[in-house]
């Protein structure tokens, strides 16, 4: 996304922006060629009030020919792509479409300054339809997205159009709550229906953000939206959200009353348990390492590091393993260890 993969490829002047009107008839060709091989074909809506655009996103899932993956190849082909940048699966790709003469004057007045020019053409393959609301909704309307993942992270949330997550203690990897976009904005107090109506203006994205339940200006800060692969410096409708959101009094909000959106998502995804269990483990491991490693055995019993090890084997196993150790009082452990050292008849 963004025009520019095809920038050392062309002559300066190659590759102009698209005035709206232009954008829109080569969105409509193009969307029926690629609907010649997916079943689903989209382009995420454009920010509003947008004059010009670099490029044209689409994305795709399901084949028309179950069992048969398209190929880049293939697409290539149908959208009659003067170059390409091809990447096999579920991956984008770039193409470089050639803009007629007709087409251009028939929609913009602006003088051409190349023999031939350009439009870029990205198109990212999903899984499934899911994976298409999630990319639409999450890349639509400008930084709306990002918007409503700053809202999220606010709270504690991860949320990216892969999903909502929540992240866990390093080494453990985040928790997946859910990857629909439905009940990523049920949950916000996001109304998906509204969406769906579109915006007219910047300023209407801004308000339908702040009906999100979890807005509160006081909490917003210009993060590194990672999940982008874009820093937010740069964004220049982010950074007007965050303007406009900080010349809001407390009267023009009404944030709900604190309650842990953690805790609250975790409930309302049914991953209590699962959080649960995995904080558990973690204090297991984290106990282990503290209580009974080699080290302390070998401070306790003055063995080299075969000894250590037969002596925290056979400690496991006169406890029904180590899991078994968690929660003992130091003292207790060493004395264990000292039992095994003896029965084992080992010494320094």
């Amino acid at each position: 996304m963004g025009g520019r993969a095809f920038l050392q490829e062309f002559p300066p002047g190659s590759l102009p922006r698209l005035p709206t009107s232009l954008y829109a008839l080569l969105k409509t060709r193009l969307l029926a060629s690629l609907l010649t091989l997916y079943a689903i074909a989209v382009v995420p809506q454009e920010a509003p009030e947008k004059k010009d655009h670099g490029d044209i996103d689409f994305v795709v899932a399901r084949s028309l020919n179950p069992g048969q993956e398209v190929t880049p190849e293939q697409v290539r082909r149908v959208l009659g792509a003067a170059k390409s940048i091809e990447l096999e699966g579920n991956r984008t790709s770039n193409y470089a479409i050639e803009i007629t003469h007709e087409e251009w004057s028939s929609t913009c007045t602006d003088p051409i300054h190349s023999e031939r020019i350009y439009c870029q053409v990205d198109v990212k393959v999903c899984d499934d339809e899911e994976g298409v609301e999630g990319i639409s909704v999450f890349h639509g309307y400008g930084d709306l997205g990002i918007i409503i993942c700053s809202i999220a992270k606010t709270r504690g949330l991860s949320l990216n159009h892969k999903g909502l997550k929540i992240a866990s203690p390093q080494p453990d990897p985040p928790m997946h709550l859910t990857t629909s976009p439905r009940a990523i904005f049920a949950f916000m107090g996001l109304s998906m229906d509204r969406w769906l109506k579109g915006f007219d203006t910047v300023e209407d994205t801004f308000k339908f953000a702040a009906t999100s339940r979890f807005f509160d200006p006081r909490r917003l800060h210009v993060p590194s939206m990672r999940t982008f692969d874009k820093s937010v410096d740069g964004r220049n409708m982010y950074r007007d959200f965050l303007a406009w959101a900080q010349d809001k009094t407390p009267v023009q909000y009404t944030p709900e009353p604190y309650r842990d959106a953690v805790e609250e998502a975790l409930e309302v995804f049914g991953k209590k348990a699962e959080w649960d269990a995995a904080a558990h483990e973690r204090h297991v491991r984290a106990w282990l390492k503290n209580n009974f490693n080699g080290k302390l055995v070998a401070e306790w019993t003055s063995l080299g590091w075969r000894g250590v090890k037969a002596v925290m084997d056979d400690v496991r196993s006169s406890v029904g393993g180590e899991r078994a150790l968690v929660g003992m009082e130091i003292e207790e452990v060493k004395g264990l260890v000292l039992v095994s050292q003896r029965s084992l008849e080992l010494s320094a």
